[in-house]
């Protein structure tokens, strides 16, 4: 048995909005800066990103699939009937075909330069039974997020409802940036599922590939492998969930669907008749005040849930009528099965993280996530300590004060769960408050 960090799904070239020098060498890069050892191939569906995973991946003795050193899973996201986003992993390229044979009739762009994520037209069910049927596996992808996810606001509460019959034959969901385990384990319908954390990355950048991973107690990397430890047999498991730490998201926060202001709420200590007449603007937030906040904010939030609340900043600035909608940690609050989260014995620890770019660009009050003084002190740190996982998780701060004491105790606080943040929502990332 071995251990290895894996990042099981990312995209490609031929979905829209990624980088256009994201490749097998680009991505190598970052693999050996992050300690990385399996990464998802992204949009294996797409013919020309298969066509050229075929050309260079090179089969293993043990079954697995290699470039150079980083191993990778035949991989792919699409989106249902339902709007629902899945994660897909293959065990060889002659199931990535045949099921691209069967998705072909049901999909107007699966064949498409810009088919990296395609379309199906099939119901949950009836997608999943066509996967499994062919040796894949699915799960739903992200999900926890307002948009493309199966537990988003006005969509499903459990996977029962969602997969019917089919339920049994799910493995896995994958978290999402918002979410973590304390999150997604207060929903009793997903106590007997592992869980995924994944970077879904656009960019072979440091900042996004490996920004969530699972480390696997594995054999060896190899799809056949991982499917046993999604299934918690033969002593092969996930024993650890690294990610964002859900505030961090882009989608932690209820926001309004239109201006994308997050909602937030704030103490006032004197009385005040409603709060709904007692706010303020900022260009990111809408703050609600009131004498009883956390019961206002129950109260908010029913209003939200049945799609009945406006967002004020639209009114004031364009007179139309907006709705706010429910973020990750509210919509979780409204279809929770618990107030606390309820790991089952199986459940590894959740590592809540924050990229290591970031943390010295908030050391250093640099906004650019292209400096070259951030990149250069980010470079030196992985030549001095090894790769960027270690530093985080591993590497002594006794060893990181002598390199540099701010990003030291960051990394402590890091560790110890002590830091305080801004949380993200309306597709904003969180902010890190350095105030520790």
């Amino acid at each position: 048995m071995d251990i290895f960090n894996a990042d099981l799904h990312i995209h490609s070239p031929h979905s829209i909005a990624v980088s256009k020098t994201l490749n097998l060498d680009s991505m190598l890069d970052t693999c050996k800066k992050k300690g990385l050892n399996i990464l998802g191939t992204g949009d294996i569906l797409q013919p020309e990103w298969l066509k050229y995973m075929e050309s260079n991946l090179k089969r293993q003795k043990d079954g697995s699939f290699a470039y150079k050193d980083v191993f990778f899973i035949l991989q792919t996201e699409i989106e249902d009937l339902e709007s629902i986003h899945h994660l897909i992993l293959f065990p060889d390229f002659d199931s990535v075909k045949e099921i691209q044979d069967k998705l072909k009739p049901h999909s107007k762009n699966i064949l498409d330069e810009w088919g990296g994520r395609p379309r199906i037209n099939l119901s949950p069910p009836a997608l999943v039974d066509i996967i499994s049927d062919s040796g894949a596996i699915i799960g739903p992808a992200h999900a926890f997020t307002p948009f493309k996810a199966i537990f988003r606001q006005g969509k499903f509460k459990s996977l029962a409802e969602c997969y019917e019959g089919a339920t049994k034959k799910l493995t896995f969901i994958e978290l999402g940036l918002s979410a973590n385990t304390d999150l997604a384990d207060r929903l009793e319908s997903l106590k007997n599922v592992s869980f995924l954390s994944n970077s879904d990355a656009h960019s072979q950048d440091p900042r996004s590939l490996g920004r969530e991973f699972n480390r696997f107690d594995i054999d060896n990397p190899s799809f056949e492998e991982i499917l046993l430890a999604l299934k918690r047999k033969d002593n092969r498991k996930i024993i650890l969930n690294v990610g964002l730490h859900p505030k961090l998201g882009k989608y932690y926060n209820m926001f309004c669907n239109k201006c994308r202001r997050r909602i937030l709420f704030k103490n006032l200590k004197k009385k005040v008749d409603s709060i709904f007449n007692q706010y303020s603007l900022t260009d990111n937030f809408v703050i609600y005040y009131s004498n009883d906040p956390i019961s206002s904010r129950l109260n908010y939030l029913d209003q939200v849930s049945k799609n009945k609340m406006n967002c004020p900043a639209c009114k004031e600035e364009l007179n139309k009528n907006f709705k706010v909608k429910l973020g990750v940690s509210e919509r979780i609050e409204k279809i929770s099965t618990s107030i606390d989260p309820k790991h089952p014995n199986h459940r590894p620890p959740y590592f809540n993280a924050i990229p290591l770019i970031d943390i010295i660009r908030s050391v250093k009050n640099i906004k650019s996530t292209t400096s070259k003084t951030v990149l250069n002190d980010y470079n030196n740190m992985i030549k001095e300590f090894g790769t960027e996982f270690e530093i985080l998780i591993d590497v002594p701060i006794t060893k990181i004060e002598h390199f540099n004491q701010k990003v030291s105790i960051l990394i402590k606080a890091l560790r110890n769960n002590e830091i305080k943040y801004t949380p993200g929502g309306g597709g904003t990332y969180g902010q890190i408050n350095l105030d520790i």
